[in-house]
């Protein structure tokens, strides 16, 4: 555990020191800034309860952004467990966007929903464990760990799957490996034919971004494909001024840097708080490109929102900050069945569904859609999208698991 004693009174610049003295309880944050928080008022015993459940970790650099120890602070919100993560949903899934559906998974470590892409997964290893992360069940939990020989069958797989033009390396957070073992990794992939680009999935360069050194943009930009580093940033306050120089090097490497947000209750939701963190992007050079409506992840539904407000949400942003600052809202559809955006063409009020069962997703090059009659939701809230899969699902599932 991280004393007061050994903590600087200025953080270092070093991301291997913030890795490794993040803190996984309200006691090491206490021991990390003493007397900075103010935790008495805090319902001690349910955010331990909730620590407990769904474990903790945040780094000290992520933590000192925060400004006060409640959930109405962004950062301290996505870091610290809440007592309402207790509150679990009839429809929340461990797995919610179906990463480890068996037709989806052919071997450990990759998961194919496309028919031109694939997810790769190195680490279960995070600096930060983000309140609403979809992959709750993997991040730091051992069994996710892939040996030296399934890396090699993974590898292996991709090399033998001559369609696959992109691998998105996710997680856990790739970052957090060594330059070696990342950049040993992608040139492996790389130097497949096949593979004509890469993609990192990564929350460093929000919550431990001197982890972006000038050594490892070089690194990336070295590599025989096009690489593209998509960042997670939900609000304006992360977009620090350390954060803004990692963007830096890596734009001035030449490496292409996106931004995925989650909309989340209370974070950034409102249009006003959601055009300041696309504005503060803009600025740090980082394009914005996904907006996720949250996912049904156990726990979080004092954070998710309706799809209603996330349109509203886009509505309003529409105009306001330039065409190419506006994000794709997005949902991830339960169950493994794809991206759809939250617009016109794709959503519908509920009806009977299809017949027969859907498109298995790995094989499907994407469905040509219909447009129904309304992109808006139905009175009780729910909405029926078609797949790229080819299938219809309801969302919010029904309460017995079903989604068609």
């Amino acid at each position: 555990m991280t004393t007061a004693a050994s903590t600087p009174a200025v953080l270092p610049a070093d991301w291997r020191w913030h890795h490794a003295h993040a803190a996984t309880s309200l006691s090491a944050i206490d021991d990390l800034f003493p007397g900075r928080f103010d935790l008495d008022g805090l319902d001690r015993a349910g955010i331990e309860a909730a620590t407990e459940r769904y474990g903790m970790r945040a780094t000290p650099y992520y933590l000192d952004l925060a400004r006060r120890a409640d959930e109405t602070d962004p950062i301290w919100a996505l870091a610290v467990p809440s007592p309402r993560e207790l509150n679990v949903q009839p429809e929340e899934r461990l797995d919610p966007i179906g990463d480890e559906r068996p037709d989806l998974a052919p071997v450990p470590g990759v998961t194919r929903r496309y028919r031109d892409r694939a997810l790769l997964y190195p680490t279960p290893t995070c600096s930060v464990h983000c309140r609403h992360c979809f992959r709750k069940r993997l991040v730091g939990n051992p069994d996710y760990a892939l040996t030296p020989t399934e890396l090699d069958a993974a590898i292996d797989w991709i090399a033998g799957e001559p369609e696959l033009h992109e691998v998105i390396l996710t997680g856990g957070d790739p970052l957090t490996l060594s330059d070696e073992r990342l950049l040993s990794l992608m040139a492996r992939l790389a130097n497949l034919p096949h593979v004509w680009m890469l993609r990192l999935h990564t929350r460093m360069p929000v919550v431990n971004p001197f982890r972006v050194t000038p050594e490892l943009a070089r690194g990336l930009r070295a590599l025989p494909v096009p690489v593209t580093v998509v960042a997670h940033f939900n609000h304006a306050a992360e977009v620090s001024p350390a954060a803004t120089a990692a963007a830096d090097r890596l734009r001035r490497a030449g490496i292409d840097l996106l931004n995925q947000s989650v909309l989340l209750a209370g974070i950034n939701d409102e249009p006003e708080v959601h055009r300041r963190l696309l504005w503060a992007l803009l600025r740090a050079g980082i394009r914005p490109y996904a907006l996720h409506h949250a996912d049904l992840v156990p726990g979080t539904s004092h954070r998710r929102t309706s799809l209603e407000t996330g349109q509203r949400l886009m509505r309003a942003l529409r105009g306001t900050v330039p065409g190419h600052a506006l994000p794709h809202y997005v949902l991830d559809l339960p169950g493994g069945h794809g991206k759809v955006p939250v617009d016109q063409g794709w959503m519908t009020t509920p009806g009977p569904p299809a017949s027969g069962p859907p498109t298995p997703g790995a094989s499907s090059p994407g469905a040509t859609m219909a447009a129904p009659s309304t992109s808006a939701p139905s009175a009780s809230g729910t909405a029926i999208f078609r797949a790229p899969d080819g299938g219809r699902h309801v969302y919010p599932p029904r309460n017995d698991g079903r989604d068609t």
